[in-house]
């Protein structure tokens, strides 16, 4: 191979060094940054720009190159077959500006559908930790992904050891959901605000159950959204699973079988002396 390399200083090694060889680690270089990033649109002009003028003295100085050898050789041909080589340059770098500028000004891809509806159920509540790092808020409906984010949280925060509520209810199979991990994790309750219809689920989970001055807690029986069509769908049974786990979780059962009378458009609000002799309130 050593006997292949063009002398130095000749102008063979001139084409090599000066055109050639740049040039085609530029090429590859625009080529690999299309495939895999998308440039802020000034930074992609900036390149671009560069290479432009980059390529235009590339080109002047093999002009310069090939008219010395055709004046010391008289041969043509060689000088000839560089030029070919300066305009393949010229429309191949073009070709690779022009979509990296495309690319530069492509829109964002548009985010899936599932990661829409999760930051739109999302939006619907709060989860956030209390500064001393022992307690965490839930504020708002109870949607899907609660129990997910909820055992996320808990396994970054391993000091938490209470969840404060305050929610008007939401799913109640998320709401089984995230009571599973308030039972599992030991976390006392803490109702601040109201607490109500599918959020007594995640109450009666609690160690330790309390209501913080003017909280209270809203019972009612279940029902379906008038969107929402679910023909399989039993209320009733779904109603006694639930009254069976709060039973189990020390609610009298007398108080239990009161608790789903009320009709899903109403609510019943019992006071905190009947919540603490029904066995719901556990401080």
């Amino acid at each position: 191979m050593l006997l292949l390399r063009p002398p130095k200083g000749s102008f063979a090694h001139s084409v090599w060094v000066r055109l050639i060889v740049p040039r085609v680690l530029l090429l590859t270089a625009f080529w690999s940054m299309n495939q895999s990033l998308q440039l802020p649109v000034w930074l992609a002009y900036l390149l671009v720009a560069g290479d432009a003028v980059f390529l235009l003295w590339q080109i002047a100085r093999y002009h310069s190159a090939a008219e010395a050898h055709i004046r010391d050789t008289g041969a043509m041909a060689l000088s000839w077959g560089g030029y070919l080589l300066c305009l393949l340059a010229i429309l191949s770098s073009a070709t690779l500006w022009w979509n990296t500028v495309l690319i530069a000004h492509r829109p964002p891809p548009e985010e899936q559908h599932s990661e829409q509806m999760r930051r739109a159920r999302e939006a619907l509540y709060t989860l956030t930790r209390s500064p001393d790092g022992r307690s965490i808020t839930f504020d708002g409906e109870i949607t899907f992904g609660l129990k997910a984010r909820l055992s996320q949280m808990l396994d970054l925060s391993p000091g938490i050891d209470e969840i404060r509520l305050n929610s008007p209810g939401g799913h109640i199979y998320e709401a089984r959901g995230a009571a599973q991990v308030i039972a599992a994790a030991g976390l006392d309750t803490l109702v601040q605000g109201e607490c109500s219809s599918a959020c007594t689920l995640l109450f009666m989970a609690g160690h330790q159950r309390r209501l913080a001055p003017e909280a209270r807690l809203g019972f009612h029986g279940y029902g379906l959204a008038e969107d929402v069509n679910l023909p399989g769908y039993d209320i009733e049974r779904a109603q006694e699973k639930d009254r069976a786990s709060f039973v189990a979780q020390g609610m009298q059962p007398e108080f239990a079988a009161r608790i789903f009378d009320i009709p899903p458009n109403r609510m019943w609000y019992p006071d905190e002396p009947m919540l603490r002799a029904a066995g719901v309130l556990r401080p």
